[in-house]
């Protein structure tokens, strides 16, 4: 599986233009169908129906899933949603609480704090180097109680950096861009 841009016309152009290569060998990703459609739950009850781009490797012929920013592989959940779920276990609320709050099955929620607790120094260490490049004069988090939640603030503030970086990032513009898109 491939992360890939949220915006679906965006992958589908970069696609058929041979600008997506493949992580493996570094050659060109051709078009190769749709991956299985998928419900997945966003925000507020939110459901959104995908079904993925595929894609062909046209040097070692092996495909990939190209799955949009948006979306964890192999999660029902958004990446939004569990990202909030993740925020709350951070102030120290046990995994009920937080499934509660979502409105997600206690096991859910369970496995998101699971797995992520089981990377959060490395998580911590990978956004706490991104915020020092993104930013001038970097604020560092202060220590929290946890590791997760070492980790979380780390991702928050390496996510309040990035628009000092790129002041366009998370901006809707109204027109095609300078490059042609």
């Amino acid at each position: 599986m491939l992360i890939v841009d949220a915006d679906v016309l965006l992958v589908e152009r970069r696609l058929r233009t041979g600008e997506l290569l493949c992580p493996s060998c570094g050659a060109v990703l051709a078009p190769w169908g749709r991956g299985r459609p998928r419900e997945i739950r966003g925000d507020l009850g939110v459901r959104r129906f995908v079904r993925p781009r595929r894609s062909c490797c046209t040097g070692c012929q092996v495909t990939h899933v190209l799955l949009p920013e948006a979306l964890w592989p192999r999660r029902l959940d958004a990446a939004e949603g569990i990202g909030a779920g993740l925020e709350i276990a951070a102030l120290g609320m046990g995994h009920r609480q937080v499934a509660a709050h979502l409105g997600r099955a206690d096991d859910t929620v369970r496995g998101w704090i699971r797995r992520f607790r089981r990377r959060s120094e490395d998580v911590r260490r990978y956004f706490t180097v991104a915020l020092v490049a993104l930013a001038d004069d970097p604020v560092m988090p202060e220590p929290a109680p946890s590791q997760l939640s070492d980790a979380v603030l780390a991702i928050a503030a390496a996510h309040r950096a990035a628009p000092m970086k790129w002041p366009e990032m998370n901006t809707v513009r109204g027109g095609p861009s300078p490059a042609g898109r």
